[in-house]
């Protein structure tokens, strides 16, 4: 199930509460977070990764992103940030352990800007992708995408051929990402009847999709605020 959303992003200036059958969609400009607030929430582990991006932008990105998954998370699960401790599926996803294990998370980010899903119990994944007018999508996606969307792309006028590039794009990572194998096994999606498909529209020149297990859910979308 493909749907489409001009959603609200509403200004959060008390937490929400995560109902169950809900998704919180959560919107970011990590440029207006100060990455020495929160550097401090960051595991001994995030940190010596954060050293290790050689521009400053990329590491005050990291710093940012993970300082504000962590923020967000604690905030639902009344928790010091400090404290919550992740781990890694089998391709990699992260994901939270022990008793706040019930709560799923997924998180994607492009240029400045950040998106993160939460929900309870089902699977979610998100992608990002900030437009780039120099990407060649005809080739990758004869590389990437099933021969008949590959095709179908090629005959679209060019103005649109970008467009829909990111939205087939998104629109894939979001369920492999859901499904926590990611891209470095090519773009096959195995169970696509699994995932009902959100396209999102977070600012102007990105594109977006949320990937949602099953299709008995409401989603909401929250601005983040200092």
């Amino acid at each position: 199930m493909i749907l489409t959303t001009n959603a609200d992003w509403k200004a959060a200036h008390a937490h929400p509460s995560l109902r169950p059958g809900e998704v919180h969609v959560w919107r970011a400009q990590l440029s207006e977070s100060r990455p020495e607030d929160l550097r401090r929430l960051l595991s001994p582990a995030e940190s010596i990764r954060a050293e290790r991006f050689h521009f400053e932008r990329d590491r005050a990105r990291f710093i940012c992103g993970r300082g504000l998954l962590r923020t967000i998370l604690g905030r639902y699960l009344a928790t010091d940030p400090r404290e919550l401790r992740f781990a890694e599926g089998p391709h990699g996803k992260p994901e939270l352990t022990g008793s706040a294990s019930s709560l799923r998370f997924n998180l994607s980010h492009s240029d400045d800007l950040m998106l993160l899903a939460v929900t309870h119990t089902r699977a979610v994944g998100i992608d990002l992708e900030m437009i780039r007018d120099n990407v060649p999508v005809e080739t990758l996606a004869d590389y990437y995408f099933e021969p008949e969307d590959a095709w179908h792309l090629r005959l679209l006028p060019p103005p649109q051929r970008v467009w829909k590039f990111y939205e087939l794009w998104t629109r894939t990572e979001a369920q492999l990402k859901a499904d926590g194998t990611g891209i470095a096994h090519g773009l096959k999606v195995l169970e696509p009847d699994r995932w009902s498909l959100l396209k999102l529209q977070p600012a102007e020149g990105y594109a977006a999709a949320l990937a949602v297990e099953g299709n008995d859910f409401q989603v909401e979308c929250w601005s983040w605020q200092k």
